[in-house]
């Protein structure tokens, strides 16, 4: 006769065991929550229509249902920590007197994986004790009787098995693990270097933990080179989908916002990332690049770019201990290497700066990656009239043309030996010859008063649109280098520490110098913006203008003043370069 109260004890036994409420279990079957209950109190059996699908539902079978043993297999899966295979009916049906022996493997219980990675049976049962868990691999033996208990479900997650290799040769790593879950590790990256490899592995290997948690008994696998997540309450596991990367919170970019080089902006935002707490200014200063000018009579907005003619990154990158590794204009059929160097760094949380992101040819960010780096997401100075908030990023139009990124840190010169590389530099550049059609130094002020100062560029000859662009390129100028040189003035005036006596004045001197031109040419760059309708078109006879020959020459007296200014600092700086070098000698720098 069946026991309606062992029944109703069993439905609420694997009810449970499947994580089901009676509402959700009446609701699987198509009866009244009301139903269930009666069950599961032994008032009333199910109908016997019922009882294929309530065995169903409860991956059970009907003789388990209607006939409960002292031991029953709840749950059995075999996995290879990707795809798992339902077995429970297998198991139960092989049980004798209470006690399951079983040889694990895949053709007798009927079922096929076809990966190399390691299988493993997961079982979850219950006995007159409670309800356990244990697994064994492929070719182990399952033994389970009333007097075992194994692994018990808990709140919190526990790894019970660790296995590095695949399923023809593997090794057990489980010191491994519990060597690394000392360090409480957000993430374990799967590589040879913490797991164990054997010598003779040519193919593939993988890491396959078994754990234990709330929900019961887990198999998760891991290829080399990828990387497993715990989750955020530390309970469950993941393989980390590395087609998608993101580096979070790095700062936005914008113009006039005291970052006004591109370059310099986007390096700084880097650099900051990585936890290196430079400044704007001592990124220009050590650099060079606060010292620069560069022009081109065809009045080219790629003039204020850093880099367009003389080499500032490769002088700073000395100076904060990198080395700098280019891809400079990669060929299509090269891309694929340099988007997987681009995945690679930003995996190990280096940002990577380039150079044609979105809109216009200017520096920016690579600040992550969607599609296993097909998708470059970035920050640039472009970004601000698109974003509704600070903490995204946009996706770049372009494949850009450089890229630099950050490799290897090593040694880094001294601040006193950083600032005479930095005063070199300042020698170097204003003397700097003319690189591919753009005047550097003395030569691009030159050739930028030259080009205010004729006429048949700003008459009725030229085009309004041509206009427009040497007006444009006329104010961007001014403000590279009103920021320039503000970074010049700010970074000469804090390395007046690195000096005594005579040589803090003299620093001070050059620092006070710049000072003066950036107040000069920031007035005048706001008088110019206040009186716009001067730019509209420099042609003195038109009707209602102002007088915008005038305008232009009062730029050119300014600029003169400037480059005069200039010169003077030059020479001082020539001078402190030498007893500066004199007494880096003396103190062995």
């Amino acid at each position: 006769m069946i026991d309606s109260y062992k029944v109703g004890n069993q439905i609420a036994l694997l009810r449970k065991s499947m994580g089901f409420t009676g509402e959700k279990l009446a609701e699987l079957l198509g009866v009244t929550p009301q139903a269930v209950s009666k069950w599961e109190n032994g008032k009333c059996l199910p109908e016997s229509l019922l009882l294929p699908l309530i065995a169903d539902t409860l991956s059970t079978s009907i003789d388990a249902l209607l006939s409960p043993r002292e031991l029953v297999i709840l749950d059995a899966k075999l996995s290879d920590g990707v795809t798992a295979v339902d077995v429970t009916r297998v198991l139960n049906s092989i049980i004798n007197g209470n006690k399951l022996y079983l040889a694990v493997n895949a053709q007798f219980m009927g079922v096929t994986i076809d990966s190399n990675r390691v299988k493993v049976l997961t079982v979850k049962y219950q006995t007159p004790e409670g309800i356990y868990l244990d697994y064994k691999l492929e070719n182990e033996y399952l033994s389970i009787d009333l007097a075992n208990k194994s692994h018990e479900s808990s709140l919190s997650m526990e790894i019970i098995g660790a296995y590095y290799g695949n399923k023809n040769d593997y090794r057990d790593c489980m010191t491994k693990i519990k060597h690394y879950d000392y360090f409480n590790w957000d993430e374990i990256h799967v590589n040879h270097e913490r797991f164990p490899s054997s010598p003779k592995a040519d193919e593939t290997e993988y890491l396959s933990l078994i754990y234990i948690n709330e929900q019961g008994i887990h198999v998760i696998s891991c290829k080399e080179n990828e990387t497993l997540c715990y989750s955020k309450d530390k309970t469950d596991l993941c393989v980390k989908d590395t087609t998608v990367c993101i580096l979070p919170n790095i700062e936005p970019l914008e113009w006039e916002k005291g970052i006004d080089c591109t370059w310099a902006g986007a390096v700084l935002r880097a650099l900051n990332y990585m936890g290196e707490n430079y400044t704007y200014e001592q990124i220009m200063g050590m650099s060079g690049a606060c010292y620069r000018i560069a022009f081109t009579d065809v009045w080219d907005w790629s003039a204020v770019d850093a880099l367009v003619a003389y080499d500032y990154s490769t002088i700073l990158f000395q100076t904060i201990g990198y080395e700098q590794l280019w891809a400079d204009r990669i060929n299509k059929d090269d891309r694929s290497v340099e988007r997987q160097r681009i995945v690679a760094d930003i995996r190990k949380g280096k940002p990577v700066i380039a150079i044609n992101l979105r809109i216009a040819p200017e520096w920016g960010v690579i600040t992550g990656y969607k599609e296993d780096g097909k998708i470059l997401l970035c920050r640039t100075y472009f970004d601000k009239e698109f974003l509704n908030d600070d903490k995204d990023y946009l996706e770049s139009d372009f494949w850009p043309f450089l890229i630099t990124h950050f490799g290897e840190k090593g040694k880094k010169p001294s601040e006193y030996e950083t600032l005479i590389i930095s005063l070199k530099t300042l020698q170097k550049s204003y003397h700097a010859p003319c690189e591919r059609g753009y005047y550097q130094g003395k030569e691009a002020y030159e050739q930028w008063i030259s080009g205010l100062e004729n006429d048949e560029n700003w008459n009725r000859s030229n085009t309004t649109e041509v206009i427009d662009r040497r007006i444009g390129v006329n104010d961007a100028t001014l403000l590279n280098l009103i920021d320039a040189r503000r970074c010049a003035a700010e970074y000469l005036n804090n390395a007046v520490s690195l000096v005594k006596g005579e040589l803090q004045e003299q620093l001070r001197l050059i620092s006070g110098k710049y000072g003066n031109i950036v107040e000069l040419l920031a007035d005048f760059r706001c008088k110019s913006k206040q009186n716009k309708e001067n730019m509209v078109h420099y042609n003195e006879i038109d009707a209602g203008r102002n007088n915008s020959a005038e305008f232009r020459r009062g730029q050119v007296a300014l600029l003169k003043g400037v480059l005069e200014a200039e010169a003077e600092i030059e020479v001082l700086a020539g001078r402190l370069l030498v007893e500066l070098i004199n007494q880096c000698t003396i103190q062995d720098c």
